[in-house]
């Protein structure tokens, strides 16, 4: 098994239930409030950190050092990356605050010289190094991090980072988008179909656009999707047309028009999907307007769930369904939930996902029935 160290996302929880799911052999040695360091038998390249949504950054632990002698392993580590030339490098701090790289940086370059190392560090105004940073030197130079944990201090070397180009390619220059529909982000996606921990073949039983399939396709599982408007079918087989000259996806998907709280023919080894969140995000709600919605996506989700214990399906669910913010800062979830339990799915996973500007945030779900 290799350490490694993985900076979290916006929503730590939510990463880490990722992170639990995707590698359940792994082992925790430490975590901050935004980083975690675990050991885990899965090789984390550029290629597996692609398929995970909810991590920013992943690094190799290279050592572990007393924090009063974090510049001497620093110094040992970039001096051994040297290579008669002049080294570029990064560094950024998590669990210790920024405002220590400035003389950490400084340190670093007297000491380098010292030895006779030519450097320069890329760490604009003294910040920690950004994905569109890493960029600039990953092919010629070095990112190091350190993170400090319950008097912990461990360093790393960069390994992989976020793909932001290519989360916004595909969210925002597919051939098909809708206003009106969830407008699903694509880390969310593989977020959603990690959360599943199945590898086989996967329903999207509210597909709209597509992003979710899209994005199970390039982690190589099996997607079928369906929605009951089949102008958004068709749309989505032009967004995985697209997806397959664009990035190289190399299946198709089965896609269909389908009403979700009718019976599925076709096999499937779980569930994942964003549902109709009601309202766009930006869209201010007061409280009559939320009842009339509410009450329509508790009997959709209701008529679905009903649908799937009909159809004795026990399998992973995972699902990204509304709640709302009112002008008082009350969230309000729907009240579905408590009837789906019910029907005997037992809910194992309850976390939210938003941001503070919106009224309508989701939540994440996992159901076993």
């Amino acid at each position: 098994m290799s350490t490694y160290i993985l900076i979290f996302g916006n929503h730590p929880e939510l990463s880490l239930a990722e992170l639990k799911t995707r590698y359940p052999d792994y082992k925790l040695r430490a975590q901050g409030d935004d980083f975690v360091v675990v050991d885990l038998s899965t090789s984390i390249d550029q290629a597996e950190f692609n398929q995970l949504g909810g991590f920013i950054k992943a690094a190799e632990s290279i050592k572990e050092v007393k924090k009063e002698a974090v510049a001497e392993g620093l110094v040992d580590v970039l001096r051994s990356h040297y290579q008669d030339s002049k080294l570029d490098y990064g560094l950024s701090l998590y669990g210790m605050s920024e405002k220590q790289l400035r003389p950490l940086l400084l340190k670093l370059k007297k000491r380098l010289k010292a030895d006779g190392v030519k450097s320069r560090f890329i760490n604009k105004d003294f910040k920690n190094i950004s994905s569109a940073q890493y960029k600039s030197i990953r092919q010629k130079g070095i990112e190091l991090i350190v993170v400090n944990s319950k008097g912990r201090t461990i360093i790393g070397r960069i390994v992989a980072v976020q793909n932001i180009d290519a989360y916004s390619k595909r969210d925002y220059d597919k051939p098909f988008r809708s206003m009106q529909m969830g407008m699903m982000p694509p880390k969310l996606a593989q977020i959603l179909i990690n959360l599943t921990g199945i590898k086989g073949r996967i329903w999207d039983p509210f597909c709209g656009s597509g992003t979710l399939i899209m994005e199970g396709l390039l982690m190589g599982c099996e997607m079928i999707g369906s929605d009951i408007n089949l102008k958004h079918i068709e749309g989505a087989k032009r967004n995985i047309v697209w997806l397959k000259k664009e990035f190289g996806a190399s299946s198709d998907a089965k896609l269909f028009a389908h009403d979700a709280t009718k019976p599925l023919e076709e096999p499937f080894d779980a569930i994942a999907f964003e549902g109709d969140l009601g309202v766009p995000h930006n869209q201010s709600i007061k409280s009559d307007q939320l009842e009339v919605i509410a009450k329509g996506l508790d009997e959709l989700y209701i008529c679905f769930f009903e649908n799937l214990k009909a159809m004795r399906c026990k399998v992973p669910i995972v699902c990204a369904l509304p709640f709302f913010r009112l002008h008082n800062g009350r969230e309000v979830e729907l009240n579905c939930i408590h009837e789906i339990e019910k029907m005997g799915f037992k809910k194992n996973l309850h976390l939210k996902y938003s941001r503070e500007h919106q009224a309508v945030g989701r939540v994440i779900y996992r159901f076993i029935d």
